[in-house]
This record gives structure tokens, C-alpha cells and sequence, in this order.
């Protein structure tokens, strides 16, 4: 809802935020992605190099980015590699690998180290308890998982569809071990099996993790304060990283979404680019360079 949210040019703290940080915590589809999650097309699937230009100038810059998203680590150290990056953060912040995969760290929140049983992922763990099935059953018809994207994951669930957040949360409140549901967003797949028209990628994951708490992690490890940080994303989830960067940028794309702009309004460090998808992480890549520039 443009009006709502500052744009980017018009945030009275942007230009200084951009000037101070050296990295970028980023998210990926509906962000950097476009229709059909490629990096290559705009948000109704048209060509569109943008993105693609953005990345370059950042990289030729020197400066840190870091993919944040809810994908598997699989998927993401192939993608960072292809784009010149070697840290991620996977599975909503479940897990950190960094130079290429050399190191690797996992978070499952407020679990008990015993949480697990011996041998098993807390993805598995997930399964036993019947997280999914009870929320298969309880939403017939409106969640189903996200495939394929569900498949080769460590610690969460990656579904999709359009649920009630907190009737579901009261469900998976009641099963032995604590689970929160994380409404990542709108998105658009080619196929589903749902009878809801507006659907959401919904994640599954261990109470207490986040990525905002896992960019926090981050840059503790890298001697860093928020202020040295800046985040982009689309959804009500992405939001939340503004929690720990010194500004959260929200592609207008995301505005679309009542859910973000809620929980952007209660942020006085969250603006919004002009542009959708990957024309908005474009936007914001000239304005961080140009804000440095200026420094």
C-alpha cells in the first residue's frame, strides 16, 4: 500500500543506514526473484536483467551479501556460488554456512538438546510428532508442501497454501514439542493441488528461530553492529529483520500484502523501493552504492 510506508528516497535515516553498512542480508524469491523464481525475468515473467546488472556492481564494490530465505542449504550454496557469494543463511535460520560450506551451523531454538532422537534430523523430528498431518487435517484443501521445494531439507517444512496463522499456531501449540508456523509470504507456483486462490509459502520450524536472530548471530561473528547491516525482502517474515539491521527495505511487490505492511508500520527503520521484484533489489543496490559513494 504505497502511502503507508516511506519509499526509500523519502526515509529521513536512509541515505546515513545505507552509507554505514557494508552488508546485505537479502531475500530471494518474490526479492530477487521474479516470476517463476528466475533472476532473469520481472515479476509478470518478462526478460529482465536488472537484478542480474545490480549483483555485479555490488560484487565489483567489494560488499557482502548474504542470502536469507527459507530454501534448503542445498539449493542455496549452488546459488551463491553461481552469483559470486560465499555465506547463507537456509531455512529461515536454521542454518548458517559460510565460505562456500567450509563451516556450517545449525539452530534449532528453545528445543532441548534431547529433542532429537539419536540418528534423527529435526526435520524428521517434526514427522514423528504429526505436525503436517495434523495441519493437513485440520486445512483440508488449503496447505499442501511446496514442491519440490520441500524435498532435501535438514530442520524445516517448507508448505504452501492459505491457513488461518493462529488457529493453526493453537494446534501445533498442543504436540510435544515447539513448533511455529512462519507465513513467508505470497507466492505464485505453476501447479498446486489447494482450493485457495491467494497462496502463502507457510514453513514449519523449531520455536525460537528466525531470520532476524540468525543475521544478529551473523554479524556478532563478524565483529559487526546492526547499524553495519541492511536487509530486503517481501513478506511479514522478511519484516522482521528489521529487528536486527539498521534498515529493512521492502520490495513493492510485498506491499501488496496486509500481513508486511502491519508489521512495517510498528518499524520506524523500514521504507520501500518504487520498483517490484528484482528492479526493487536493483533500486536499493544504486542507492547503497551511491549512498557509500557519498559517505
Amino acid at each position: 500500500m504505497p502511502g503507508e510506508i516511506p519509499f526509500l528516497e523519502e526515509h529521513p535515516g536512509a541515505a546515513a543506514r545505507l552509507a554505514a553498512a557494508h552488508t546485505l542480508f537479502t531475500d530471494l524469491d518474490g526479492t530477487l526473484l521474479g516470476r517463476g523464481a528466475s533472476i532473469l525475468a520481472d515479476g509478470e515473467g518478462r526478460p529482465n536483467l536488472d537484478a542480474v546488472t545490480a549483483i555485479t556492481r555490488l560484487n565489483a564494490a567489494g560488499l557482502r551479501v548474504v542470502m536469507t530465505s527459507g530454501r534448503n542449504a542445498r539449493q542455496l550454496r549452488e546459488s551463491s556460488r553461481l552469483l559470486g557469494w560465499s555465506d547463507f543463511i537456509g531455512e529461515l535460520g536454521c542454518v548458517r554456512s559460510y565460505d562456500r560450506g567450509a563451516r556450517v551451523v545449525y539452530d534449532t531454538g528453545i528445543w532441548r538438546e534431547d529433542a532429537t532422537l539419536l540418528g534423527e534430523t529435526p526435520y524428521e523430528a517434526i514427522v514423528r510428532v504429526g505436525a503436517v498431518a495434523l495441519l493437513m487435517e485440520a486445512f483440508p484443501g488449503l496447505i499442501e508442501y511446496h514442491d519440490p521445494w520441500h524435498l532435501d531439507r535438514e530442520v524445516t517444512h517448507m508448505l504452501r497454501g492459505r491457513v488461518d496463522v493462529a488457529a493453526a499456531q493453537t494446534l501445533l501449540d498442543t504436540l510435544p514439542l515447539p513448533i511455529t508456523l512462519v507465513d513467508n509470504g505470497i507466492i505464485h507456483p505453476l501447479k498446486h493441488g489447494l482450493i485457495c486462490d491467494e497462496i502463502h509459502a507457510i514453513h514449519l520450524v523449531p520455536t525460537g528461530v528466525s531470520k532476524h536472530g540468525a543475521i544478529a548471530k551473523d554479524l556478532a561473528e563478524h565483529g559487526s553492529t546492526p547499524d553495519q547491516a541492511i536487509a530486503i525482502g517481501d513478506s511479514a517474515a522478511d519484516v522482521d529483520m528489521a529487528e536486527a539491521t539498521g534498515l529493512m527495505v521492502c520490495v513493492r511487490n510485498g506491499l501488496n500484502d496486509p500481513m508486511l505492511v502491519a508489521r512495517a508500520r510498528e518499524r520506524s527503520n523500514v521504507c520501500a523501493t518504487h520498483a517490484t521484484h528484482g528492479s526493487g533489489w536493483a533500486e536499493l543496490a544504486d542507492a547503497w552504492l551511491a549512498a557509500r559513494a557519498g559517505a
